[in-house]
C-alpha cells in the first residue's frame, strides 16, 4: 500500500495544480493571476526555509539570497539563449530546465555559505546568513551584464502557474517524507539538542549542510519561476525585507509546521494585495476617517486583552474558551462604532482621511503582533494538520503521540 499511496498522492496533487490554473486563468485577471502566482512561489520560499529554520532548528535570515540567485541565474540564460540569441526551445521544457539549473546553482551557494558557517549557531549564523544576502545583492547592482541597479530584463516570459504550485507541492512533500523517515529524526535531533546528537553519533555538520542546500534548492527554483513570470527582475525584489517576510512566515506559522508554513505563507502574502484593493459601496477605493482607525485599535488592543485573560485561565474547556473569543471578537466589533462617535469630537481626527491602501502595511504589522501576542509559538506550533489533531483541540480525541501528517 506504501507506493500506490504514494503515486496517488503525486497524481491527486499535479491534478489540483492543473486545476488551479484553469480556474485562474478562466476566472481572473492578470492582476489576479499574478497574486496567485506570487502566493505559490511563496508558500516554496516559507516551507523551504522552515526545513532549515523550524526543521533543524537553525537561524537563517538570508533566504532571499538564494532566490536571488536563481532568479539571475535562469534569467541570464534564458535572456542570452532566447532572447538574444533568437533560440525558440519548447516553454515548459526550457522553463523546468532552468528550475533545475536555478536550483543546482542556489544549493552551490548554499553549499558555499553552510559549510564553513553551520558550525556557528543562533545570533552568529543569522548574521553570516543576513551578510551574505547583501553580499549577493551588491554584487549584482554593480555587475552590468546583470542589469546593474536597474533590472535584468528581456526575460522571456514562461507564465505556468501550474509549474509554480507542483513546485510548491513539492517541496511539501520532500520535508513532509524526509520527516517520516529515520533519517529525518537526525534533523529533529539536531533541533532539540545539538550537543546530545553529536554524543549519540549524529554528523551535525552534515545535517546542517543538508537541510541549508535542500532549502536553497528550493528557494533557487522559486527564483527562476519569478523570473520568467515577471520577465523583468531587479535588486530591490530581493531586499532582506524579502528575507525578513519569509522568516515571518515560518515563525506565524509555527517553527517546524509545513502546514503553519503554508498557511501563513498564503495568508500573509494575500492580506497586503487585498487590502491595496479594498473599495467602498461607491466602487472607488476605500477611505477611512481617523476616528475610524484609532477606533479599532483602541478596541484590538481590549480584545487581546481579555482573549489574553482567558488564555491565562485553565478553567474553561477548549468549547467554552472558542465560544468566548467568538464573544470578545463580535463585542470588539460592535464597541468599534461607539469609540469612533465617541472620537468624532476631537478635529484632528474626524477631519483625517485616510485610503485603505495606505494602512495596509499597517494593518500587517498589527495582525502579526496580535497573533503572537496570542499565540507566541505560532499558530501550528510544531503540529501538522489532520482531522485526530483538530479533535485534540476540540477536546474530542486523544494528544496524538507523533507529529500528525498532513
Amino acid at each position: 500500500m506504501f507506493w500506490p499511496k504514494r503515486i496517488g498522492s503525486g497524481i491527486a496533487a499535479i491534478a489540483v495544480c492543473f486545476l488551479i490554473d484553469s480556474i485562474t486563468h478562466h476566472s481572473f485577471g492578470s492582476y489576479e493571476q499574478r497574486i496567485i502566482a506570487l502566493v505559490g512561489i511563496y508558500v516554496t520560499l516559507a516551507v523551504s526555509l522552515n526545513l532549515i529554520n523550524g526543521i533543524t532548528g537553525q537561524f537563517s535570515i538570508g533566504h532571499a539570497a538564494f532566490y536571488q540567485v536563481g532568479a539571475y541565474l535562469a534569467g541570464f540564460i534564458s535572456r542570452r539563449y532566447i532572447t538574444d540569441a533568437g533560440h525558440t526551445p519548447p516553454p515548459v521544457l526550457w522553463l523546468i530546465g532552468m528550475i533545475l539549473v536555478a536550483a543546482a546553482g542556489a544549493s552551490i551557494a548554499g553549499f558555499i555559505v553552510g559549510l564553513p558557517s553551520l558550525r556557528l549557531k543562533g545570533d552568529y549564523l543569522a548574521i553570516v546568513t543576513l551578510g551574505f544576502g547583501e553580499i549577493i545583492r551588491i554584487l549584482v547592482q554593480n555587475t552590468d551584464a546583470l542589469g546593474g541597479s536597474y533590472a535584468l530584463d528581456k526575460i522571456p516570459k514562461i507564465q505556468e502557474i501550474w509549474l509554480i504550485w507542483l513546485l510548491a507541492f513539492i517541496c511539501i512533500a520532500v520535508c513532509r517524507n524526509l520527516l517520516k523517515t529515520a533519517r529525518g529524526l537526525t534533523f529533529l535531533a539536531v533541533r532539540e539538542d545539538e550537543i546530545a546528537s553529536s554524543a549519540m553519533g549524529v554528523n551535525v555538520t552534515r545535517v546542517k549542510v543538508t537541510a541549508f542546500v535542500l532549502g536553497s534548492a528550493f528557494a533557487g527554483a522559486a527564483g527562476a519561476l519569478l523570473a520568467h513570470y515577471e520577465g523583468l527582475i531587479t535588486p530591490a525584489t530581493f531586499t532582506m525585507d524579502v528575507s525578513f517576510i519569509i522568516l515571518t512566515m515560518v515563525v506565524l506559522g509555527g517553527t517546524g509546521s509545513i502546514t503553519g508554513s503554508v498557511v501563513s505563507a498564503i495568508f500573509l502574502s494575500y492580506l497586503p494585495e487585498y487590502l491595496r484593493t479594498l473599495k467602498g459601496g461607491d466602487g472607488q477605493p476605500l477611505v477611512v476617517s481617523g476616528t475610524a482607525v484609532v477606533a479599532a485599535l483602541i478596541v484590538t488592543v481590549l480584545a487581546v486583552a481579555a482573549i489574553k485573560t482567558v488564555l491565562n485561565r485553565h478553567l474553561f474547556t477548549p468549547q467554552k474558551r472558542g465560544l468566548i473569543y467568538v464573544g470578545i471578537i463580535i463585542g470588539a466589533a460592535m464597541l468599534e462604532p461607539l469609540f469612533s462617535l465617541l472620537l468624532h469630537p476631537v478635529p484632528m481626527l474626524a477631519n483625517m482621511q485616510v485610503a485603505a491602501a495606505q494602512l495596509r502595511m499597517v494593518i500587517f504589522a498589527v495582525t502579526l503582533i496580535v497573533l503572537m501576542l496570542l499565540r507566541p509559538q505560532g499558530v501550528f506550533a510544531h503540529h501538522e494538520f489532520s482531522w485526530d489533531w483538530v479533535k485534540k483541540i476540540l477536546g474530542k480525541g486523544p494528544v496524538p503521540s507523533t507529529e500528525v501528517s498532513a
